[in-house]
């Protein structure tokens, strides 16, 4: 069985905003039998730099500030090489890639999105495909564990996720590899998505600034076709058609 850790690249935004284009969930699909190793990996590296507490995509930042961070006595060079060993730890581990970007504007001219609840629920569904099709040719079963984000979010996300295992028909993707519901956790009790956190910040580091350091490192755990090509596959744009790339820089 795989577990498959959800988490999104910062707040969804309300509305659309030129200079933040872009949304990412991101996903890390880790095999059960593999999930202690992992785990113990990503506790020796807080051990080997003494860092107590949530790891989260922002606290890598050399302008963090915040009290909760375990690196908030490390300066920008010392957070900088951190990040780098930690892409590099995700990197050489046993797990897969998913990543869904998404453009913004185009979302929102949808009748379907019209708040940043539904923009998040947008950008689920293709993710939830691609962990679908990975359990496909793995020909095994899996379930979702994403971050806890509020009360009322959590129900109607729940909601979203049945609402997709129940539709049918020839262009809805069928979600028979899924067991049981959407399970939600609180990102500090959850290393799967601590680290699925990381990813959705690198990947969408990648698209929405120059730097795509972190996001190179890691290309080769995201899902990919036979040869090497990983966007459709294992990074989506969505929407696919209307998709608008280097937003950021022009």
């Amino acid at each position: 069985m795989y577990l498959c850790f959800v988490d999104e690249s910062g707040t969804p935004p309300s509305r659309p905003n030129p200079n933040h284009p872009y949304f990412t969930l991101g996903a890390v699909i880790i095999e059960d039998n593999v999930w202690h190793d992992i785990a113990d990996d990503v506790r020796g590296f807080c051990t080997r730099h003494r860092l107590r507490g949530e790891l989260k995509w922002r606290y890598f930042s050399p302008h963090n500030r915040s009290p909760e961070n375990p690196m908030a006595k490390k300066n920008a060079e010392e957070r900088k090489a951190l990040s780098l060993e930690f892409a590099n730890i995700i990197a050489q581990a046993p797990l897969t890639i998913i990543a869904c970007v998404t453009d913004i504007e185009v979302a929102f001219q949808y009748a379907s999105v019209t708040n940043q609840r539904e923009l998040y629920h947008f950008a689920y569904k293709p993710l939830s495909e691609r962990f679908q099709y990975f359990l496909q040719d793995q020909k095994s079963l899996g379930i979702v564990i994403a971050d806890h984000r509020g009360r009322d979010d959590d129900r109607l996300f729940r909601a979203h996720h049945d609402s997709l295992l129940g539709r049918s028909g020839k262009t809805v993707s069928a979600y028979g590899r899924f067991i049981e519901g959407l399970l939600l956790q609180d990102s500090c009790h959850s290393i799967g998505i601590q680290l699925a956190d990381f990813v959705a910040g690198a990947i969408h580091r990648a698209y929405s600034t120059p730097d795509k350091d972190l996001a190179a490192i890691m290309k080769s755990r995201i899902r990919a076709k036979k040869d090497g090509t990983v966007l459709g596959h294992g990074v989506v744009h969505h929407p696919r058609d209307r998709f608008r790339l280097d937003l950021q820089r022009r």
